[in-house]
């Protein structure tokens, strides 16, 4: 996980949505004035990255490598958290960056040695940031900046593709595809990945 202080202008945070081949152009990394801030402030919002994973697995061999069998009812563990600080007064967001590039925050990693990645989470795939209003904004980037492959999903719903929106208390967005699994007794659909938030 990238341990950069980012940051974007929040003159630049229009330009997100305009056509690029990457956002790293825009976004600011570990300067002076961020990390000072930081130093002395209190964390307004904790992210979190969670992963579905069935409660059993079947193996045809020790070595346990590919399941041939997986249960439907599943637990969701969190792989990482991050936190976002105002930066308004010196005219910054702070963002969090998702996707499988090295330079992500939240990156989606398919087991704890963060080696195997989840290929449906696009390399750029999403930021995180707060706006100067102090809410808490989700941007779906995409690799190729036109949205990521498959979408980012708004509380597993509505397709959210390059577009900032305002992240609500009760939301979560989850990302790449989504799987069959029982909740509650019932048959549902939902995404292997999460990106829930916590106000502190």
């Amino acid at each position: 996980m990238s341990n950069h202080l980012t940051a974007i202008t929040f003159k630049d945070i229009a330009k997100l949505t305009q056509p690029r081949n990457t956002y790293l152009d825009i976004l600011l990394f570990d300067e002076q004035q961020v990390k000072e801030k930081i130093k002395n402030s209190k964390p307004l919002v904790k992210v979190i990255l969670t992963r579905l994973e069935p409660k059993q697995k079947y193996f045809m061999d020790s070595r346990r490598f590919i399941p041939v069998l997986e249960s439907l009812d599943c637990a969701e563990w969190i792989i990482a958290e991050k936190f976002l600080y105002d930066l308004s007064d010196i005219g910054r967001a702070m963002c969090l960056a998702v996707g499988r590039y090295n330079h992500n925050h939240l990156r989606p990693f398919l087991n704890e040695d963060e080696g195997d990645m989840y290929p449906f989470v696009s390399r750029e795939h999403g930021l995180i940031f707060l706006n100067e209003k102090r809410e808490i904004c989700y941007h779906d980037i995409g690799t190729f900046k036109k949205g990521s492959t498959n979408g980012t999903k708004l509380n597993d719903v509505s397709l959210v593709k390059n577009e900032i929106i305002r992240w609500g208390a009760h939301e979560y967005f989850g990302l790449g595809e989504s799987l069959n699994l029982i909740k509650t007794k019932e048959r549902i659909m939902e995404s292997k990945f999460k990106l829930r938030f916590q106000e502190i």
